[in-house]
C-alpha cells in the first residue's frame, strides 16, 4: 500500500475513533460501579483469545467476538467497543507488524469499530436491550440475530472495501473468509450466548469458566488450521522435488526451484551460493529480485565471511526475522531493505556444497515451518543438481570424442538426420555441406614416434579446426585420424575455397611432438591431409548421403590423385 493510502486511513482513524467514542460514551452513558474486576476479566479472557489467532489464507481470524457479545448484552455498546479494541491490538501484537504495516493497527480498528456500531444500531433498531434479559421472546430473538448477522455482513463489506480501494485488488475473493466467518460464528456466538447466560447467575466464574474453554478452542483451532498449512506446504514441496529430478540440465533445475520458491513463501530476494572446497570461496550462481531472475553481480566470498559464511561454517539452517540479528554480521551481501532471512546449507555425502540464502522486506516474514521446507527443499536441490551434471556428463560423453573433446560421429550424425527433418517439414532447400579431412600416412607417425605422439597430433589439429572454423560449421572427429567439418548455407564454389584454406592450415605448419618415443628434443613434422567435399542438395538428394559423398571425394580425388589434395564430387 503506497505511504499516501496509509496517510488516509490513519487520517479518517483520528476523525472517526474518537468521535465515535465520545458519541456512543455520551449517548448511552455507561455505569460499571463494583464491576471493575468483570470488565478486566472479560478483557483478560479476550485479550488471551485474541493472542492465537486463525490463519485463513492471509485472513486473521479470532473468535474473541464470542466473548463480547456476552459483554455488549450486559454491559452496552461502549464496553463491547473497548474491549473489542484491546483485542485488536493483542491480536495486531502477536502478527509482529514491521513499521510499513503500522496502518493496520488503523485499519483493523475502524472494521471493528464500524462493525460493532454497526451491528448495535440494527440490535437497537429491532427493539434489543442491555443488562439481565430473558431472551425468550421472539424481540429478543429477532434482535440477537440481527446482531450476529449485520456484524457477519459488515465484517466482509469492509474487507472488500479495504483490499479493493487500498490495497487495489480488483477480483477480490471473499469465499474463504467468509465461509470460515460463518463457521466461527456458529460455534462462538452459542458460546457466547452461554457465557452471558452463566454470567447474570456466576458472575466473575462465569467468565473464566466458559473464557477458558474459548481460549483452548481458539488454540485448538488455530493449531488445526497450522497444520492443514504446513501439510499443503509439505505436499507442495513434493511435487516440488518430483519436478526438480526431472531436469536434465542445472540450469532448468535452478530456474525451475527459484520460481517455486517465489511461489511458496515471502521472498524478495534469493541467493544460491555453490561452495569451491579447493580455493575455499563462495561464488554466487542464481539471484532473484521480486520474483525475477536478474544477471548476478560477479560475487565470490570467503568461505567464512558474514551470514552465509556462518551458515556455511555451522553446517545448520538459521532464521533472523529483523534487521538487527542480520546486522551484527559486517559482511552479509544483503541489500539494507531485508528484514527477515533464512540461511539454509545444501549439502551432499555431508558436505557444504552450496549455500541457499532468502531474504524478505517485511519483519517477521518466516516461521519455523518456513525453515524446515526450506531443508528439505534444499535437500532435493542438492538431489537434483548432482543428477543433472550426472546426465550432462554422460551427454557429453556420449556426444563428444574423448581425445579432441569434439564432436563424434553419433553427434554428427543425429544432427543431420533432425536437419533434413527439419527441411523436409518447412518444405525448403538449404545449402549444407561436408568435408572430410584425413591425415596423409598417420599410420607411419605412429610407428615412428608412438600413439601418444599421434595422439598429440590428433589433439593439436582439433584445436587448429576450431580456431579457424569457429562459429561458421560444426567440426567433429570422424574416428581414428578422420575428421569432419559441417557447414549450413554456404555455396559449393565456397566450401571448395574453405577447404582448400584447411588443407593450406595443416600442410604448412608441422606439427611438434613432446611426448614421442625417441629420446632428446621435442620433434617438429610436417603433416598433409586429403580433403573430400559434398554439398546438399548440388551432390545428393538427401542430407543423410552427405558423408558418404564427400567420403566418396575423398578417396577417389584426393588420396587416389597423389594426396594433400582437395576433391570434390563432379
Amino acid at each position: 500500500m503506497s505511504k499516501k493510502k496509509q496517510l488516509v486511513i490513519w487520517l479518517i482513524w483520528l476523525v472517526v475513533f474518537p468521535t465515535s467514542i465520545f458519541y456512543v460514551y455520551t449517548t448511552f452513558e455507561p455505569t460499571y460501579t463494583g464491576e471493575w474486576a468483570d470488565l478486566i476479566s472479560f478483557a483478560l479472557i479476550m485479550c488471551a483469545v485474541s493472542y492465537f489467532p486463525i490463519q485463513v489464507g492471509t485472513i486473521s481470524i479470532f473468535v474473541a467476538n464470542g466473548i463480547s457479545f456476552a459483554a455488549f448484552l450486559y454491559f452496552g455498546l461502549f464496553a463491547e467497543i473497548i474491549l473489542t479494541q484491546l483485542a485488536i491490538l493483542t491480536l495486531i501484537y502477536k502478527l509482529r507488524i514491521s513499521k510499513d504495516e503500522t496502518f493496520r493497527i488503523a485499519s483493523n480498528s475502524l472494521m471493528m469499530l464500524i462493525t460493532s456500531i454497526g451491528s448495535a444500531a440494527v440490535y437497537y433498531w429491532l427493539g434489543g436491550e442491555h443488562g439481565v434479559l430473558e431472551l425468550n421472546t421472539t424481540t429478543e430473538s429477532i434482535a440477537l440475530v440481527g446482531y450476529i448477522v449485520t456484524g457477519l455482513i459488515l465484517n466482509q463489506i469492509l474487507l472488500v472495501i479495504l483490499n479493493i480501494f487500498f490495497y487495489e485488488q480488483k477480483h477480490m475473493k471473499i469465499g474463504k473468509s467468509l465461509l470460515a466467518d460463518i463457521f466461527l460464528t456458529l460455534i462462538v456466538f452459542p458460546l457466547g450466548l452461554v457465557l452471558y447466560l452463566l454470567y447474570i447467575d456466576l458472575k466473575i466464574a462465569a467468565i473464566y469458566f466458559v473464557g477458558i474453554p474459548f481460549i483452548l478452542l481458539s488454540i485448538a483451532i488455530s493449531l488445526y488450521y497450522n497444520g492443514r498449512r504446513v501439510n499443503h506446504y509439505l505436499r507442495r514441496t513434493s511435487d516440488i522435488g518430483q519436478e526438480l529430478s526431472k531436469k536434465l540440465n542445472v540450469k532448468n533445475v535452478l530456474d525451475s526451484f527459484v520460481d517455486e520458491v517465489c511461489k511458496l513463501l515471502p521472498a524478495s530476494f534469493i541467493y544460491i551460493y555453490d561452495v569451491s572446497n579447493a580455493s575455499q570461496t563462495l561464488t554466487l550462481i542464481r539471484f532473484v529480485k521480486d520474483q525475477q531472475t536478474v544477471k548476478h553481480p560477479e560475487e565470490v566470498m570467503a568461505i567464512n565471511s558474514g551470514f552465509i559464511g556462518k551458515v556455511h561454517g555451522q553446517k545448520k539452517a538459521i532464521m533472523f526475522n529483523t534487521r538487527a540479528q542480520l546486522d551484527q554480521f559486517t559482511q552479509n551481501s544483503l541489500p539494507d531493505d531485508v528484514q527477515s532471512v533464512l540461511g539454509v546449507p545444501i549439502i551432499r555425502n555431508e558436505q557444504v556444497v552450496g549455500v541457499l540464502v532468502i531474504g524478505d522486506r517485511s519483519r517477521r516474514a518466516y516461521q519455523d515451518y518456513h525453515l524446515m521446507l526450506m531443508k528439505i527443499l534444499a535437500n532435493f536441490l542438492s538431489v537434483a543438481i548432482e543428477n543433472a551434471r550426472h546426465y550432462e556428463q554422460e551427454r557429453r560423453k556420449s556426444l563428444h570424442d574423448q581425445l579432441t573433446n569434439l564432436y563424434n560421429y553419433r553427434y554428427l550424425t543425429d544432427h543431420i538426420e533432425q536437419y533434413a527433418l527439419d527441411l523436409q517439414a518447412k518444405e525448403i532447400d538449404e545449402n549444407l555441406s561436408i568435408i572430410i579431412i584425413d591425415l596423409d600416412s598417420f599410420k607411419s607417425v605412429n610407428d615412428t614416434y608412438g600413439h601418444e605422439a599421434g595422439n598429440e597430433v590428433l589433439v593439436d589439429l582439433a584445436r587448429r579446426l576450431e580456431d579457424f572454423i569457429s562459429d561458421r560449421g560444426i567440426v567433429a572427429r570422424y574416428g581414428g585420424e578422420e575428421f569432419t567439418i559441417l557447414v549450413k548455407g554456404m555455396k559449393h564454389e565456397e566450401i571448395y575455397g574453405l577447404a582448400e584454406e584447411i588443407r593450406y592450415l595443416i600442410s604448412s605448419k608441422p606439427f611438434v611432438l613432446m611426448k614421442h618415443i625417441e629420446d632428446g628434443q621435442p620433434v617438429a613434422i610436417p603433416i598433409t591431409a586429403s580433403l573430400g567435399v559434398a554439398t546438399y542438395p548440388d551432390h545428393c538428394d538427401s542430407p543423410n548421403e552427405l558423408i558418404r559423398q564427400a567420403d566418396r571425394a575423398m578417396y577417389v580425388g584426393a588420396k587416389r590423385s597423389g594426396k594433400n589434395k582437395v576433391a570434390s564430387i563432379v
